[in-house]
């Protein structure tokens, strides 16, 4: 198929890291990350509380959570690619009509489509596609191209924080919404394929006469219904409802509690995420590397101790101290959180893969990450209540440290090698 001529040709599979990149600066930074600056905003010109715009992000991730195994199965029938495509698409759409929103419920009914998009652009698509183009080197190759939602959270809520106090928000979101079909939509229409094949290439680039037998074989794993009634999926659904609890609970909250609590400015307090999401760019290719040298559920536990460090920032250094007037506790909370985040990231997609194979692992992925629903409809909104009842994010950092704690035991009792001996591939 490939290196017949003298020159050897790159593997399309790198190119794919890229692109898939820069797609997750844009997808994931909107959807994951931008929104919280918008939530002081949105509290004002809307009249509600802080835990009434949490259960509207609560209805996206509901959405978002089922979402994936639907998205999931439409993958592995119709193709990422086509999926994906169609996804970045309507995102424009729902972000132009997310700047007319006037009432409560405007914002509810669009977070029911943003969710099943978010879905199909963000996480699932993917992974899935570095599954499919990628055995020997996933681990880093996942950590590659993941650190684009590290960029975007890094860069996407200061422009959008840039933009809303210079523009207002309502043109904020205007402005992103043609970004969105000038600079994302473009790249996955010319270079976006679906795996090895499409191209004429084999799995990791090999050469018909270099490749080892996994190289060439079909896809081995066990089936979705099969793995969903293991233990080992259970818990790690069950870790990964805990981590994003923790994680979707402060990416909603922080923004409000900085400004709200704290007193800090718009764009100081934009910087506790968004340095966070900085330090996942170096913390996502280090998780990658060790999860292709090492059992990867230590990198997960890891990840949920992590977490419980920058929850004790928060309550400790920032609310206890009061270390407000300079970054110490910005710095402190963003090593914690960034590995945190980026732990959980990286290693969920390769726990997936190790411990039920690939053969179906769309579907197993789109499944266990339908416990997204349930970490992001009760972080936010919890975190939120705590506030409204007491005017104070304290007892609601007491409570994610204990959450993040239990996340990282939970972890260490995934057998990840266990049913390797049941792969078996498609007939």
């Amino acid at each position: 198929m490939t290196g017949t001529g003298a020159k050897e040709e790159i593997y399309y599979g790198w190119k794919i890291v890229v692109l898939l990149f820069f797609t997750l600066i844009s997808t994931a930074g909107n959807g994951f990350y931008a929104i919280s600056v918008y939530v002081p905003r949105l509290i004002d010109e809307l009249g509600c509380s802080t835990s009434g715009l949490m259960l509207a992000a609560a209805v996206w991730a509901i959405v978002f959570g089922f979402s994936n195994p639907i998205i999931g199965s439409l993958m592995h029938k119709h193709g990422v690619r086509r999926i994906f495509i169609i996804g970045v698409v309507c995102a424009g759409a729902v972000t132009l009509m997310m700047s007319f929103i006037t009432q409560l419920w405007h914002l509810y009914a669009l977070n029911l489509i943003f969710g099943f998009v978010g879905a199909a652009t963000i996480l699932v698509p993917c992974q899935t596609l570095i599954t499919n183009w990628f055995n020997k080197k996933r681990g880093v190759a996942m950590a590659l191209m993941m650190m684009g939602i590290g960029a975007g959270g890094f860069i996407i809520p200061q422009v959008a924080a840039w933009m809303i106090s210079e523009f207002g928000w309502r043109n904020s979101f205007r402005i992103g919404a043609v970004l969105n079909y000038i600079l994302v939509l473009p790249p996955l229409l010319f270079f976006l394929k679906n795996n090895p094949a499409d191209v004429g290439q084999y799995i990791d680039g090999l050469k018909p006469d270099e490749n080892t037998i996994s190289t060439l074989r079909a896809p081995e794993g066990i089936s979705a219904g099969h793995a969903f009634k293991t233990v080992n999926f259970w818990l790690l659904v069950g870790v990964y409802v805990l981590q994003l609890f923790v994680m979707s609970g402060f990416q909603m909250n922080i923004q409000n509690f900085a400004e709200k609590q704290m007193g800090y400015s718009l764009i100081i307090a934009t910087h506790f995420m968004a340095f966070a999401l900085f330090i996942t760019l170096p913390a996502r290719f280090f998780y990658g590397w060790l999860c292709d040298r090492f059992n990867p559920k230590y990198m997960m536990a890891s990840s949920g101790f992590f977490l419980m460090g920058g929850a004790f920032v928060l309550w400790y250094f920032v609310i206890k101290l009061g270390w407000i007037n300079d970054y110490r506790a910005i710095g402190l909370f963003s090593f914690f959180q960034g590995f945190g985040i980026a732990g959980s990231a990286v290693v969920m997609p390769i726990m997936v893969g190790r411990c039920f194979g690939e053969r179906e692992f769309p579907k197993i992925l789109g499944l266990a990450m339908a416990g997204f629903a349930v970490g992001v409809l009760f972080g936010p909104f919890l975190m939120g209540r705590i506030f409204d009842l007491t005017g104070n994010y304290a007892n609601a950092f007491v409570l994610a440290m204990g959450i993040a704690f239990t996340a990282g035991i939970l972890a260490l009792l995934i057998q990840t090698d266990a049913l390797k001996d049941e792969f078996t591939t498609f007939s």
